[in-house]
């Protein structure tokens, strides 16, 4: 009894190694676990229109902050499920962004932020504290010096590298203010995206990212502003 024939040999010529699960790329070529990458089988399809021919489930997913990396990140695949209250977060601990397994660690994606300081080590007899003696831990978290800011580095090359971040935060922050718009449905680079803020009759304002479309005009980019900040367009000024 011939038995039927298990997993595939692998199309790069300098391998056919046999393996038990081969992947299929987009070139409809099958390859081991090492090949698969497009650059390690020189695949003539090019990636940017595979994404786009992809399901719309995988071209929502968010992708990794790495400028030359376009894999999905680790946190989206699980940060859009439902009932993901207590899991463990995949962002990077010093810049909170997101990035595939190749460049999760800080120093795989040259993490231009300082590595935070360690939370106290007396956490428990802190929390014991706050609850039997409120009072006293009041007057001792007044009499401390307030919590330096962030330092701005003098290096050129640091500040582009902050810089760099935190645009990519903004980017990761920001929602559509059309309503029409939805995330996948315009690329990055046709993006104009904007810190704005509302102080109105409130003490503190509430700051919120947005992007628009780079062809929207002023006067619809402010009615779409005052709706998500319930502001008359007539109190707006520029």
């Amino acid at each position: 009894m011939d038995l039927a024939p298990i997993g595939a040999h692998c199309s790069l010529p300098s391998c056919h190694k046999l393996d038990l699960l081969p992947i299929l790329c987009h070139c409809d070529q099958q390859f081991c676990k090492d090949h698969i990458f497009p650059d390690t089988h020189h695949c003539p399809v090019d990636p940017s229109k595979a994404l786009r021919d992809a399901s719309p489930a995988l071209q929502t997913l968010q992708r990794c902050a790495f400028a030359s990396c376009n894999k999905p990140s680790l946190d989206a695949f699980v940060g859009d499920s439902a009932g993901n209250e207590g899991r463990t977060s995949a962002l990077c601990q010093r810049c909170n962004l997101g990035y595939c397994a190749s460049h999760r660690d800080a120093s795989q994606h040259t993490c231009p932020v300082s590595e935070p300081i360690s939370a106290p080590k007396n956490e428990v007899a802190h929390a014991l504290l706050v609850k039997h003696f409120p009072s006293a831990v009041a007057t001792s978290s007044n009499g401390s010096a307030s919590t330096p800011t962030r330092k701005v580095p003098n290096d050129p090359k640091k500040l582009a590298q902050l810089q760099k971040v935190e645009l990519m935060k903004m980017r990761h922050r920001a929602l559509p203010a059309d309503p029409k718009d939805k995330p996948g449905s315009i690329g990055v680079d046709q993006r104009l995206h904007v810190k704005v803020s509302w102080e109105g009759d409130r003490e503190a304002a509430a700051e919120k990212v947005f992007w628009f479309r780079k062809t929207v005009s002023t006067g619809k980019a402010i009615d779409l502003l005052s709706r998500h900040f319930n502001v008359r367009t007539t109190a707006v000024c520029l």
